[in-house]
């Protein structure tokens, strides 16, 4: 399996993590107008759909994904193990992030202000360094879901790149669904997404790099007639 990056990957995983940065800044515009709709359920007819499709978004469902991968001998142990990690690495960025600003969830927000009162955007966002004062309710940005399934996304794109137009799909239903379900604007989910674009190319380059690293180690010492550290372990 292919574990290089060709060129010009650097500059994708840049500039794709800045473009949807950039997205979620113009998407400020529409944000109040599609969640009122969204908690309102406006959009029940695709409620159930897009909650099947939320498992994507959480650990357990990355977890079973790549043992299968791995149990059915298209993922070596160590790959599966890359896989689960990219992701898990992604959704504990987002979480972070979270503690940095306070931004209301729209189901909270659209319950505490009355539908005559005049408000823009901004009164989404409480203060800053908020922590864990706050709850869940004050912890919108960014989407943690749609990191965690962005992360993961990435790192199968990059093992199987046949996929990833379906990859891509997979990770844009989990951004719907917390759009739709009411727990986050369209603007947290466009950040979620360039944390976990991010944060999963990052961790894949990285671990790739390890393992090459290794196995130069490793043939250098062979060479040599010397045992590596890798081998005496």
């Amino acid at each position: 399996m292919d574990n290089t990056f060709p060129a010009g990957s650097e500059r994708r995983s840049l500039a794709i993590p800045l473009g949807l940065v950039a997205l979620g800044g113009l998407s400020l515009s529409i944000d109040l107008a599609v969640s009122r709709r969204c908690v309102a359920e406006e959009f029940r007819f695709a409620h159930r759909f897009l909650e099947q499709i939320e498992p994507f978004g959480q650990p357990p469902g990355a977890i079973i994904i790549s043992l299968a991968l791995w149990a059915c001998g298209a993922l070596s142990r160590r790959d599966s193990l890359r896989v689960v990690l990219a992701p898990i690495a992604s959704g504990l960025t987002a979480d972070f992030l979270k503690l940095l600003v306070a931004r209301s969830r729209p189901y909270h927000f659209f319950r505490i202000t009355a539908p005559d009162m005049a408000t823009t955007v901004f009164d989404t966002f409480q203060g800053w360094l908020p922590l864990f004062s706050g709850g869940s309710r004050l912890q919108s940005c960014p989407s943690a879901h749609t990191a965690f399934v962005t992360g993961f996304c990435v790192a199968l794109s990059r093992l199987f790149p046949g996929g990833r137009l379906l990859f891509a799909v997979v990770a844009t239903l989990v951004a719907l669904q917390r759009i739709e379900g009411g727990a986050h604007f369209v603007s947290d989910t466009l950040w979620g997404g360039a944390v976990g674009y991010w944060i999963g190319t990052r961790w894949m380059k990285i671990s790739a790099q390890s393992r090459s690293d290794r196995s130069v180690e490793e043939f250098d010492s062979q060479d040599r007639g010397v045992e590596s550290p890798a081998q005496s372990v």
